[in-house]
């Protein structure tokens, strides 16, 4: 058993197309961090500093100033360092992170251009009880996380979704490559080949998608690591762009661990439609065209067709729910706001799907042919 399970793994492991995907992938986002290195750049005390030492200096500025958020704090930064804008005489920002969180979250910068100081202000009334007045409310932690913020944005909203496209590529050839090939009645011929041997390859694309996933995960943790350190992670997570409704994780540390955790559930999901799938067709090239197709689907919908509610209030609902439990939302179900029972519900829902496609699979591989 151990043995044909080793088989089917280095049989998934070695198209190269798979590795091919992943080096890519992995050097996209060693590049772009690289970059966001490079451009870094922060104003102190009228020195202008870039790269690695303008991070280095923009964290300790902001640990000065970590803690609870409060009204005090805002108007201590904007009294120090006050507006964030865009110095169009030295082409650069005029400002450090604390500025320019202060700024962006609490001022109409982003109606201004945010070239011209003299035009940025604080909000007013209703504005600033909309905006502002919540993040001062709450007793969030305040710390320097802006690597972490690109974390969410690269890994979260850009990796998972790549990485996906990749899995799809890659496992496609899993059931219809047996076809193309012809050797799908000679291992049907046998007891175990019918049988347990399915589930072994079964077994092993799972295992390969989650010994791949976590790899890629482990490795984006540990580049952001290397340049931005540990600071940050004990911030609130909604200082960083999370929702403030539903459920999620108070700290960044713990909403990107939920972020990774959900992503893997996805992935896993993702190998059991594209095995499906790929038990239906008969080649791998309209393997890889139908699973695409189906991992766009969710996107199409909550896109183009759930703003018309073609179905109904209560069916349209419904079908949005299931959307967003399949693999191209759900590593991105933090964004709806929903709670932690309807995030409990959509794992139930991707549980089921897959344990669905796994069985459709395993039946439909198994008789082909008439092999039984």
């Amino acid at each position: 058993m151990w043995e044909i399970w080793k088989e089917e793994l280095y049989k998934i492991a070695s198209r190269k197309v798979i590795w091919c995907g992943v080096f890519l992938l992995f050097a996209f986002v060693t590049f772009r961090l690289i970059m966001v290195q490079k451009d870094y750049s922060v104003t102190i005390d009228g020195q202008s500093y870039t790269g690695k030492e303008a991070i280095e200096k923009d964290k300790k500025l902001t640990a000065e100033h970590a803690g609870i958020l409060t009204a005090e704090k805002v108007q201590e930064i904007y009294e120090k360092y006050g507006f964030y804008y865009y110095d169009d005489k030295t082409e650069s920002n005029a400002g450090n992170f604390c500025s320019k969180f202060v700024t962006e979250q609490m001022t109409n910068y982003h109606q201004t251009g945010g070239d011209d100081p003299s035009q940025i202000h604080f909000y007013e009334g209703e504005e600033w009880e909309q905006n502002a007045a919540p993040l001062l409310r709450e007793n969030l932690q305040f710390d320097y996380f802006y690597g972490w913020q690109d974390f969410q944005e690269t890994y979260g909203m850009v990796g998972i979704l790549l990485l996906f496209v990749v899995f799809i590529i890659g496992l496609s050839p899993v059931f219809s490559e047996e076809y193309t090939l012809r050797t799908a009645d000679i291992l049907l011929s046998t007891q175990r080949g019918k049988k347990s041997g399915i589930w072994l390859k079964i077994a092993a694309a799972l295992s390969f998608t989650a010994i791949v996933y976590l790899a890629f995960t482990a490795y984006i943790w540990a580049i952001y690591l290397l340049v931005f350190g540990t600071q940050g992670l004990d911030a609130s997570a909604v200082l960083a762009g999370v929702s403030f409704f539903g459920y999620g994780p108070g700290s960044i540390a713990g909403f990107l661990l939920s972020m990774s955790a959900l992503g893997l559930a996805g992935a896993l999901l993702l190998t059991g439609m594209v095995l499906a799938v790929s038990s239906l067709c008969r080649n791998s090239f309209l393997t890889v065209v139908v699973s695409l197709v189906l991992f766009l689907v969710p996107l199409v919908w909550l896109k183009v067709f759930s703003s018309m509610w073609i179905l109904g209030y209560r069916l349209t609902r419904a079908v949005n729910h299931f959307m967003t439990s399949m693999p191209f939302y759900l590593p991105m179900n933090w964004s709806f706001g929903f709670s932690g029972e309807q995030i409990g519900m959509h794992l139930v829902t991707a549980l089921t799907v897959g344990v669905v496609c796994l069985i459709l699979g395993y039946h439909k591989y198994r008789n082909y042919q008439g092999g039984k």
